[in-house]
């Protein structure tokens, strides 16, 4: 029993370890962002661990590839979706040093039993199957990236350790693997929250002094290498509920188990939520976009009626090797469990790819205050998805006229007022912003109309409406009166503008 403890805690480790993946099917076709170079970064949520067919376009070589990338990850549903060249640096495994450091130095961790030990520059990636990455991530990044995705941090915390040594044999029995390695404890709370007895193991001063230092300097490595590129960091989706009970207990030999009583549940649950703030707080010093999967994944964990997370399966092996699709715990292969465990499903990494996708559509865009301006009127232009600071050029087409030129913020974001030429033609035009340093180029359509005409204000409407009724009311014309007025309330409502982007 003691061997069969310590095999499946191991092997479960093994698997966890990769903590990033997820699967999805891809649509093809071209999008607004056509053309625009996107790299992504990241773990095996990132890299789609778990699905299959593996992709071609892995760092590594071979079927499966050295990272589990999938052809089904998220980044290239994207990129099928916005028409982007994707240079997929995924890799299951992937901890912050894997992508690289900055200049500056990080600390330390403690050596723990449990806890990995993380390196404190940057170091190249060993695969599970002992392949060494070629160079790190941050190496597929330059100047000419546009669009960077990346997701990284669970497997500097440990995630796959921590959910390791919280399995159960039983709902009643002690954390298996942490009562193997430490010792007994009722609950992995009573290990990992105690600074003062376990400072090593203390999960919060952990993402404090260790995983938040980390990230911090992964970011900064990726802003030099990709100085002109938006960048959005992706966040883990829940993996165990909030409010768990002993009732979502299942045992490690049963197929998806999840060998967690409700307390253990709750513990997960609350230290990936504490991670996910790390790395919300890390992307916004650095002026990069934070992407929450959390609340939209809330619904959709671990032991709730339509899971995106799978569970964990195993099975006991009398061979040398695995079956395939499953990984062994060490070198005889004594326990071997299903690729996946722990991470999203088909469904689950549709959601996060879909989550991503808003966001990047909404960022890398622009608008205006109004559909229409009066010639000589003013209408305010905001948008995103611009180098930190470049120049952004802002013109009137049809016939270029240039209204302004403004610095972007650190985050590639600008909001101006625009005073249209009175000399402007009447009709449809388009606003125009290009950002200087980057060349990409966003636009929105907006009308033109006559000095002291309608603009899309409401007053103006009905001004115009009355001088039209006293008029017509002279004719005698009052059938006609409510045609017009019904047909220019229409027209209004139907005016809307839509946000196309190119490249110059």
């Amino acid at each position: 029993m003691r061997k069969l403890m310590a095999a499946v805690a191991a092997t479960t480790g093994l698997v966890l370890m990769l903590f990033t993946g997820a699967p999805a099917t891809a649509n093809g076709g071209s999008g607004p962002l056509d053309g625009l170079d996107y790299v992504s970064l990241g773990d095996s949520y990132q890299a789609g661990f778990g699905l299959t067919p593996y992709s071609s376009t892995s760092p590594f070589a071979g079927d499966p590839n050295g990272c589990y990338q999938a052809d089904g990850n998220y980044p290239h549903i994207l990129a099928a979706a916005f028409g982007l060249t994707v240079n997929d640096q995924t890799c299951s495994g992937a901890i912050t040093a894997n992508i690289g450091y900055g200049s500056a130095t990080v600390p330390a961790t403690a050596t723990n039993v449990i806890l990995p030990t993380l390196p404190d520059i940057s170091t190249l990636q060993v695969t599970l199957s002992g392949m060494t990455a070629p160079q790190l991530q941050s190496a597929g990044l330059s100047a000419d990236t546009d669009v960077v995705t990346v997701g990284i941090g669970g497997n500097d915390l440990g995630f796959s350790s921590i959910a390791t040594a919280c399995m159960r044999l039983s709902v009643d029995s002690d954390p298996a693997y942490l009562e193997y390695k430490v010792g007994a404890f009722d609950n992995c709370k009573d290990y990992f929250d105690d600074p003062v007895n376990y400072p090593s193991a203390y999960l919060a001063g952990r993402i404090a002094d260790s995983v938040a230092p980390r990230l911090a300097e992964s970011f900064a490595e990726i802003r030099a290498a990709a100085p002109n590129a938006q960048v959005f960091v992706v966040a883990y989706p829940q993996v165990a509920p909030n409010g768990a009970t002993d009732a979502c207990f299942t045992a490690p030999t049963t197929p998806d188990a999840v060998p967690y009583n409700g307390v253990d549940l709750q513990f997960l649950h609350d230290i990936e939520q504490q991670l996910d703030g790390a790395i919300e707080s890390a992307a916004t010093a650095a002026d990069f976009t934070f992407v929450s999967t959390w609340d939209q994944t809330a619904g959709n964990t671990l032991c709730t009626s339509d899971p995106w997370i799978n569970g964990i399966t195993l099975y006991i092996n009398s061979g040398s090797t695995c079956d395939p699709g499953y990984l062994p715990a060490d070198s005889e292969a004594y326990v071997c469990v299903k690729l996946g465990a722990l991470h999203p499903d088909e469904g689950g990494v549709l959601e996060v790819a879909n989550i991503v996708q808003q966001a990047i559509s909404t960022t890398m865009a622009v608008t205006a205050s109004a559909s229409d301006v009066s010639q000589g009127g003013q209408v305010t232009l905001s948008g995103g998805g611009f180098a930190p600071n470049e120049t952004v050029q802002i013109e009137l087409h049809s016939t270029p006229v240039v209204l302004a030129s403004i610095p972007a913020t650190g985050s590639g974001t600008f909001s101006t007022t625009l005073t249209i030429p009175a000399s402007t033609t009447p009709g449809a035009h388009t606003l125009v912003a290009t950002g200087l340093t980057s060349g990409r180029s966003f636009s929105t359509p907006i009308t033109i109309t006559a000095s002291g005409s309608s603009s899309g204000s409401g007053a103006s409407v009905l001004a115009e409406g009355g001088m039209r009724t006293g008029a017509l009311q002279l004719l005698g014309l009052v059938a006609l009166i409510g045609t017009t007025l019904v047909a220019g309330g229409v027209a209004l409502m139907l005016r809307r503008g839509r946000v196309t982007s190119t490249r110059r």
